[in-house]
């Protein structure tokens, strides 16, 4: 049996091959590395009508001629689409180290009766600091702060410039969360230390979970309508619309501000940006948006109330290793014949 990893450049990718081969030593399967180039994050492959896969890293055309002889395909940012598929014949697993296997032609898989597996929670940990960090930014004006610094900072020391920056306690405040998986409850945990109230809305999660975890179930207008700070830890909805367009912004509070460190595509990023430039909201904060790398005249840049960070939820040194060991284990159930804890589902882990 050969099982390839492919070498996209990316720190997770050199974990997989640091950390795969000696860990699968006892068990009858050769490991095979094949490198590919990193290139610029292609958005979306598109055939006809309809997405294969986005958000990779490198050419299909490449990597199919490179993993023709694979029983499993180790991937973190490789396009596996469906000619990659199907150079394959004898593909029996493929694995994404990413919590979600956005660069995976899912169907074509499926079709195949391909299983694959992901790697859920590999950056739960990191994206929910990074949250919290977005809150505190938000809540103590401290992204204004930075920019202003970077202007000239010893004004903002005048007594007039300290109280237009003022800003508010957490404490007491409502966050709504939506989506309660493993980052929503992670930031549920840490947002409790700061005594602030949370309402969660999660369809697929059962009430008594989220009221165990200390935070109060919520229909999506109710959480909209009611909360200080909303923040989104949700997957993209399966017909491709936005979680958060014109209706969800008109419910918020002026006050309220919004935080996205999950998917760019949940928000409307037009009625986003009206909102925040008629101050309809009173700020946003997003890791992420619905193209990366944004163009440099990307509306969002003219905005005095939005913190914008480049895709850093995942970026900490312990994610990559994290990653590594859930997809070690994952192969290792497989060539086991152990059930697989991480086979991916459209609707959860």
């Amino acid at each position: 049996m050969q099982l390839i990893i492919v070498d996209d450049g990316t720190l997770t990718a050199r974990a997989l091959c640091r950390e795969l081969p000696p860990a699968l030593a006892p068990y009858p399967v050769m490991v095979q590395i094949v490198h590919s180039a990193m290139k610029t994050t292609v958005t979306a492959l598109r055939t006809g009508e309809a997405e294969q896969v986005r958000e990779y890293y490198g050419s299909p055309a490449e990597l199919a001629a490179k993993v023709t002889g694979a029983d499993i395909l180790v991937v973190h940012k490789s396009p596996v689409t469906e000619d990659v598929i199907a150079a394959a014949p004898g593909l029996r697993l493929i694995a994404c180290a990413r919590a979600h296997p956005v660069n995976v032609d899912l169907k074509a898989a499926r079709r195949r009766r391909i299983p694959v597996v992901h790697a859920p929670g590999r950056a739960a940990e990191s994206a929910a600091d990074l949250t919290v960090a977005l809150l505190l930014c938000l809540a103590r004006n401290l992204y204004i702060v930075c920019r202003e610094n970077d202007r000239g900072g010893a004004k903002l020391w005048q007594y007039e410039n300290r109280s237009r920056l003022e800003g508010m306690d957490l404490a007491g405040k409502t966050l709504g969360i939506i989506g309660f998986g493993q980052v929503g409850r992670r930031v549920a945990a840490r947002a409790l230390a700061f005594h602030m109230q949370i309402l969660v809305y999660s369809p697929h999660v059962n009430r008594d979970e989220i009221i165990a975890a200390g935070a109060g179930p919520a229909a999506l207008e109710e959480l909209l309508s009611a909360a200080d700070f909303i923040s989104l830890h949700t997957r993209p909805r399966a017909d491709k619309t936005s979680l958060i367009g014109a209706p969800q912004l008109a419910l918020m509070k002026k006050s309220a501000c919004l935080v996205n460190t999950a998917r760019g595509e949940l928000i409307d990023e037009n009625a986003l940006f009206a909102a925040l430039k008629e101050k309809r909201i009173r700020a946003a904060a997003l890791d992420v948006l619905c193209d990366e790398p944004p163009p440099p005249d990307h509306p969002f840049f003219t905005l005095p109330n939005i913190l914008l960070v480049p895709h850093l939820g995942g970026k900490t040194k312990e994610a990559p290793a994290n990653a590594a060991a859930i997809v070690t284990r994952e192969v290792a159930n497989f060539l086991s014949g152990r059930p697989l804890e991480h086979l991916f589902k459209e609707n959860g882990s």
